[in-house]
């Protein structure tokens, strides 16, 4: 795959240039100098220097012609952490958000921006599959801008775009820079992590509690410390119980809490922690709701939109209707936000943040500045105010998070039935379904103990306040348990049955299982090692029966006929 030419198109005092160049060329003018560098090794880049006149960036990518073929599967990695991720057939259509939905939605995803139609669009990594070939394309250089990687079969060509159009520079340069990597799945992730710096590690997989999927927002101090009781009874072993939206009198107001926490939130983290659990607290800092004090008396802080107005994030029937973004880059929000985290630390001993919606920043518009440099920056200031600490980050886009942050959501939020028919036909690539989570906990499985832990969002065992069936939940169970690095429920154990106790102890044993093998086919094959034993997973995350096919050194395991798998359903094989 060798690339066929670097493209640049930009302004200088409204006079419009295209340039192209090829592989190993130089291009230099009185305004910029271009230069495209390739090697034989797959790693290119491509450089533009300023020299001292303003430039508008309007396009800049790089062609690489490619045949593509009948049978190839496309990866394509979403715009944030709740963005639909998942391999697409050649013979699949990749649909913009409705546009009668576009008001409410559009702000969660990337349907303004990015390819749609004929194309697929990627964000900083994707991979072409032919059975068990790989041709992964990933970018190294997001810190000035992400990279979005496009896909066109019909045309016959992959399109590498730096997201920076509308920048507006003099002075510095502005690096595309990408790697070609080839082979089977374990030799392109590993030779393209290793190379930006991300070694797998072998960790134990950390297991916890969470308020939301149960109680959403209708949580009260007694409500936490009931479910806190129950683990401490029970003496399971998690590591984290954390308490998420509902705790403030509106979003934005982190420090103002609800009078259903009547001894505060100080109170809550040193409860938990006398159970030998860290504590952890949910946060959304840069976005606040209309009924928000922050809102009705410090407008200043908002950021804005092209007329003016203060910039909508999105919108959220439990939080009143639209949110809106805070200007990270004002003083007087870095200092407001500085307060909070000093007192959630400090003051409430809360061990964990996590700290969701965090995209809203890449909405807000700057000349100056690409969104990848915004979410970067802001991602580095939230990193150096929670020193120490563990972050859990989600509603990111993820290469702003590598590294950064300890556990990121990789996924959309798990739905309490399996799919929302309503959004899927609608084309909303962020919505709340539990199988749209497991296809991004399937498909995002490489990030797991690299660049971050896999949040794969929680599991439900309980068989009340939930519409999923206990074949359903137990897919949920187990493919959260194997290919996850932070794994949390929301279910009230006291609650359980003597069936849903024992199936939770049972998952609760694959802790530190270590994941051999992943098949995709019409079904999905995980092999691991747990307490000595190999064992074969096999899920039928679709609509439709499957037939099971043990090919290769799986053949050893043992099927009871009928060797089919029902819709949405799992077996477990020992060797």
């Amino acid at each position: 795959m060798r690339p066929k030419e670097a493209v640049l198109v930009c302004s200088h005092r409204g006079k419009k240039y295209e340039i192209s160049i090829p592989p190993g060329e130089h291009r230099e003018s009185k305004l910029f100098s271009l230069g495209f560098e390739a090697s034989d090794s797959g790693n290119h880049e491509v450089k533009l220097d300023f020299k001292g006149e303003e430039l508008t960036i309007h396009n800049y990518y790089v062609i690489i012609p490619h045949s593509y073929h009948e049978k190839d599967q496309i990866f394509i990695n979403g715009w944030q952490s709740w963005s639909e991720s998942r391999e697409y057939g050649l013979g699949d259509s990749r649909k913009k958000l409705n546009a009668l939905a576009g008001p409410l939605l559009a702000t969660y995803g990337d349907y303004r921006f990015a390819a749609y139609g004929s194309a697929f669009s990627s964000w900083s990594y994707s991979y072409i599959r032919t059975l068990d070939h790989y041709v992964l394309i990933g970018s190294f250089d997001e810190q000035s801008g992400f990279v979005q990687i496009q896909h066109y079969p019909g045309a016959g060509h992959i399109k590498i775009a730096k997201d920076a159009g509308g920048l507006k520079r003099r002075t510095g340069s502005l690096s595309l820079k990408y790697g070609l990597y080839h082979g089977d799945e374990k030799t392109v992730f590993n030779q393209y992590f290793d190379q930006l710096g991300y070694h797998l590690k072998t960790s134990p997989r950390v297991l916890g509690w969470t308020s939301w999927y149960n109680y959403y927002t209708a949580i009260s101090e007694d409500i936490i410390l009931s479910n806190l009781k129950s683990f401490g009874e029970h003496k399971l072993p998690i590591d984290l119980f954390q308490i998420d939206d509902g705790y403030q009198n509106s979003v934005g107001d982190w420090l103002s809490i609800k009078d259903s926490f009547p001894r505060g939130m100080g109170y809550i983290a040193e409860s938990i922690k006398e159970l030998g659990y860290g504590a952890g607290i949910w946060l959304a800092p840069f976005v606040c709701s209309n009924r928000s004090v922050i809102y009705k008396e410090h407008l200043d802080w908002l950021a804005r939109d092209a007329r003016g107005k203060p910039l909508k994030a999105g919108f959220n029937p439990m939080w009143g209707g639209f949110f809106y973004t805070l200007d990270f880059y004002n003083p007087a929000v870095r200092s407001y936000l500085e307060e909070v985290f000093a007192t959630v630390f400090n003051q409430w001993q809360y061990d964990m943040v996590k700290l969701d919606f965090l995209y809203a920043v890449t909405l807000m518009h700057r000349s100056d500045k690409t969104a990848g440099e915004m979410m970067h920056e802001a991602m580095a200031f939230l990193r150096s105010l929670a020193e120490g600490k563990l972050i859990l980050g989600c509603g990111v886009p993820l290469s702003a998070a590598y590294g950064m942050v300890d556990f990121c959501r990789i996924g959309a939020d798990v739905g309490l039935n399996w799919e929302d028919r309503f959004l899927r036909g609608i084309n909303y690539r962020e919505r709340v379904s539990t199988v749209n989570s497991l296809n991004s906990t399937l498909s995002r499985r490489h990030l797991n103990n690299r660049v971050f832990a896999n949040d794969p969002d929680v599991f439900i065992l309980r068989g009340k306040n939930q519409k999923m069936s206990v074949a359903e939940r137990k897919v949920l169970l187990y493919m959260n348990m194997l290919l996850g690095g932070l794994i949390f429920t929301s279910d009230h154990i006291g609650e359980f049955s003597a069936e849903e106790m024992k199936l939770y102890r049972d998952a609760l044993l694959l802790k530190s299982a270590a994941v051999l093998k992943v098949q995709e086919e019409e079904l999905v094959y995980i092999e691991a090692v747990a307490l000595g034993k190999k064992e074969l997973f096999i899920f039928n995350l679709s609509e439709t029966t499957q037939e099971i096919r043990l090919i290769d050194s799986w053949e050893h395991y043992k099927i009871d006929a009928p060797g089919a798998l029902l819709p949405r359903e799992m077996i477990r094989l020992g060797q």
